[in-house]
């Protein structure tokens, strides 16, 4: 009976049996085909190892197949690719969208920032004696602004509600501030005033009443982009939660910029919303409260006064004054279009913004999201046209076609904060880039949906928001 000699090699981390009779020489086995060494293939712990995984590191034929990467266009995918490669890439792609998805608004926030925080832990982590001095200091700041912001920013008295008249608390606040002005007139002798004090070449409102701290460096671009275009323009901050001086830097550099303090009662005198002003106090508990609130006001402040209202997330990439009466269309579909408030232009006691004060009123809802703003000015167009598509006399309405306000659709508008990953992604980003400047008069970052979003570096978007700075360096 033959006895069979067992000879093993240990080749990388496999162990190969051959059986024979004779050892053979010192140099590394010759492998067979791939059918036929499945048999013969042990792991280091003595597994039998898989068929096809052989085959597969059979075909490593360079260091790019080892890594991975992924193969030229000419070339055929290996099989090793077909498997963890994908995983991977996807994996990468999250991480670097996820990277991107960080808002930095939190750390805009002195109560949020990591470096103002005592982690109460030994070692380099912890704060230092001076940085705890800081922190309370910054701390104490922020009770004292909020504090001081909630005496300033009642609408009304306890004593004005019950016909007392007017108190003394109420002559002394300021409902706006502009150096030269009288900082303790009325909000309707302040804006007259305001509007008087210099040559404007034109009248530009805007809203804000989400938290102070949240206004940021691509809301500061939006006014830079208009500055830059109508360096004369008088812009009004309609705003309950700004400092009233919050814009001095730009006043200094010789900018007309107001922080103004709605003063409902007068701004909404004369049209059916001044019911809202009855209902302020409880109003202004509702979930939605700034939103809606933001929507009335800019309705109201183009009706009293006239002029532009743009949203604070809205680029202007080109001059304004040609806009008379101008509405811009969203989505542009045969007899269904929809439309935005986020850029308006319309003469003082315009009637189209009679009718949407009306519907407001009319038709208001507290738990809906877009009712009383984007959708509001919709339904008032169908109601006044039967074709909200085509310029109707009656309406003294321009329709401004989506390029014109909206160049990027709130659908599409995430996918360029991110830079183009490949060669044709790059050159469609280009080709857009071109037509919204070439096209567009206004840029929308849509907010609602990007307001976590960082643009990343040499994006579309990042692009469109240096276009037109005034403090380029400032970090988005």
């Amino acid at each position: 009976m033959c006895c069979q000699v067992l000879h093993r090699w240990r080749v990388s981390s496999l162990t190969v049996e051959v059986v024979g009779g004779a050892a053979p020489s010192a140099r590394l086995p010759h492998l067979e085909p791939a059918h036929r060494i499945a048999a013969a293939a042990f792991g280091s712990d003595d597994e039998p190892v898989d068929l096809e995984l052989r085959v597969e590191i059979s075909s490593i034929a360079g260091v790019e197949d080892a890594l991975l990467l992924k193969p030229a266009s000419a070339v055929a995918e290996t099989r090793l690719r077909a498997g963890w490669a994908r995983w991977l890439e996807g994996k990468a792609d999250y991480l670097r969208r996820d990277r991107m998805l960080r808002s930095n608004l939190e750390f805009l926030n002195p109560r949020n920032h990591p470096l103002l925080q005592d982690p109460d832990s030994p070692g380099l982590t912890s704060l230092t004696r001076g940085d705890r001095m800081v922190h309370r200091m910054l701390l104490a700041e922020i009770e004292k602004t909020a504090s001081k912001n909630f005496e300033r920013r009642s609408l009304q008295s306890s004593e004005s509600k019950q016909g007392m008249g007017v108190t003394e608390k109420e002559q002394q606040r300021r409902w706006g501030y502009y150096p030269g002005i009288d900082p303790h007139l009325g909000f309707s002798e302040f804006m007259e005033k305001f509007f008087e004090h210099g040559k404007c070449s034109m009248r530009v409102f805007m809203v804000w009443n989400s938290p102070q701290w949240a206004y940021g460096v691509r809301n500061q671009r939006g006014l830079e982009s208009l500055l830059r275009q109508h360096p004369e323009a008088c812009v009004v901050m309609l705003s309950e939660t700004l400092e009233l001086e919050f814009f001095q830097e730009f006043v200094k550099e010789g900018y007309r910029v107001a922080v103004a303090l709605p003063d409902l009662d007068e701004l909404l005198e004369g049209t059916l919303t001044h019911d809202f002003v009855s209902v302020w106090n409880e109003w202004r508990k509702t979930k939605y409260y700034p939103l809606h609130y933001s929507e009335l006001v800019r309705l109201a402040a183009l009706y009293k006064y006239g002029g532009i209202y743009l949203d604070s997330d809205v680029v202007v990439l080109k001059p304004l004054n040609t806009l008379s009466n101008s509405i811009g269309v969203v989505k542009q579909v045969s007899e269904n279009s929809s439309f935005s408030g986020a850029v308006l232009a319309f003469e003082k006691h315009s009637p189209f913004l009679a009718e949407c004060l009306k519907e407001f009123y009319a038709t208001y809802d507290d738990k809906l999201l877009q009712w009383n703003g984007a959708e509001l000015m919709t339904r008032v167009i169908r109601n006044m046209s039967d074709n909200a598509d085509q310029n109707n006399g009656h309406l003294d309405i321009k329709f401004e076609p989506s390029i014109a306000f909206y160049p990027i659709s709130s659908a599409d508008i995430t996918r360029y904060f991110s830079e183009a990953d490949s060669t044709d992604e790059r050159a469609q980003h280009d080709a857009l880039f071109s037509r919204i400047v070439n096209e567009s008069t206004t840029f929308h970052l849509w907010n609602s949906i990007t307001s976590s979003l960082v643009p990343e570096s040499n994006s579309l978007v990042e692009r469109i928001l240096n276009r037109n700075c005034l403090r380029c360096l400032d970090v988005l």
